[in-house]
């Protein structure tokens, strides 16, 4: 029996008592987030809060069918050997006050910058940190810019402030938050500038100015569905089974974004009464920030897996991808199921397809562990 097979038997059988084949969320919180793995048997691995504040390992299918395995967060080293990627960053997910889409990254970028996946990724991580700070600058001075151009006489919300150098810009911007402070119940100079800072930094992946992270992911899915449309348009019923299934899945998250993004715009505008609203209580705006990276969430794997892999393993890429498909969950569904086409049901009805199309055995235990190991490597490269 190949070495391959050996594995990927043994491993079904340490999960085979932690499935749950009508796995259907209800909440975003309850899908969990994506974890950047690195070792083969853990790709697309989520995490989400579970019972007695420990953590679940939420793991797709890895035949590629509907259903996922949940586990207990502790049983990973039992599961497979993880690589020291993966064990550091399981170490320090665990420690996490809570699990949001923005602190997982921020948890797992740490891990990447300490070199566990490579220099490749450790630089990429590094870099990654780098855009960030400097975004969270470009965020601050278009709030700047965006607060002075209200303040000026019959300026319509959300106007942009003719340009000028940083320091003419934070000396007007001053000005403006000196004579808003005078208005009853408004904050002070230094509160103001400082809940400036915090909204500069909230809204790092979607808010004003250049290098929004979010527009750009929801571009880069688009371009994923058609090019894997066109990829299985000459193939077999189990690729075009595959392109549908991707397709319907991309346009309910998008449709999520596409209603999410205009009243985050919307509340952008108002700087003033956004800084207000923040100093009461910043909880509703960072959750209504956070929104549209729960939707996208997981598509980034997705998008690195097809780049990564060249035209004849397209069809290994597809295998792996069709059981890391983000599902949206119930919450969201009966808002954009309409807009997008696509109910849960009609999602299952894909993944049963797919799975009366594939070949039997082909599963993504398979093959070469080192040579996935270094794959999936070169894919936490790609990722933010």
């Amino acid at each position: 029996m190949p070495p391959s097979d050996t594995l990927s038997r043994d491993v079904f059988s340490r999960l085979a008592p932690f499935a749950n084949g009508h796995y259907q969320p209800v909440t975003f919180l309850e899908r969990g987030v994506t974890l950047p793995f690195t070792t083969p048997n853990l790709l697309g691995g989520r995490i989400r809060p579970g019972e007695r504040g420990q953590s679940d390992l939420i793991l797709a299918n890895p035949a590629g069918v509907d259903g996922v395995y949940l586990l207990p967060w502790s049983a990973l080293p039992d599961l497979c050997a993880p690589t020291l990627h993966d064990r550091a960053m399981w170490e320090r997910v665990a420690k996490l006050p809570k699990v949001t889409p923005r602190l997982v990254r921020e948890a797992t970028r740490a891990v990447a910058r300490e070199g566990y996946a490579g220099r490749p990724a450790a630089r990429a991580a590094l870099e990654a940190e780098r855009t960030s700070q400097r975004i969270r600058v470009v965020r601050l001075y278009a709030l700047l810019a965006a607060l002075v151009a209200q303040a000026a006489p019959g300026a319509a919300p959300g106007a942009a402030a003719a340009p000028e150098s940083p320091q003419m810009l934070e000396r007007r911007a001053r000005e403006v938050l000196r004579l808003r402070s005078r208005e009853d119940g408004a904050p002070g100079l230094e509160a103001a500038l400082l809940a400036l800072q915090q909204l500069a930094e909230a809204c790092e992946l979607f808010g004003p100015g250049e290098g929004a992270m979010l527009p750009r992911l929801a571009g880069e899915l688009e371009a994923l569905a058609r090019a894997v449309g066109l990829w299985a348009a000459g193939l077999g019923e189990a690729e075009r089974a595959f392109a549908r299934l991707l397709r319907a899945s991309a346009d309910l998250s998008l449709a999520g974004w596409r209603q999410a993004a205009p009243p985050l715009e919307a509340m952008l505008a108002d700087v003033w009464g956004l800084v207000r609203r923040w100093l009461a209580e910043p909880g509703p705006i960072l959750a209504q920030l956070a929104r549209p990276e729960w939707l996208l969430d997981g598509w980034e794997l997705l998008i690195a897996l097809w780049a990564e892999a060249t035209p004849e393993k397209r069809g290994e890429a597809a295998r792996e991808m069709v059981a890391m498909i983000p599902v949206v969950p119930g919450e969201a569904q009966g808002l954009l199921a309409e807009q997008a086409g696509i109910r849960a049901e009609a999602h299952a009805t894909l993944m049963r397809h797919w799975k009366r199309s594939i070949l039997a055995n082909h599963d993504r235990l398979t093959g070469q562990q080192v040579a996935l190991v270094a794959r999936n490597e070169a894919l936490r490269a790609r990722l933010p």
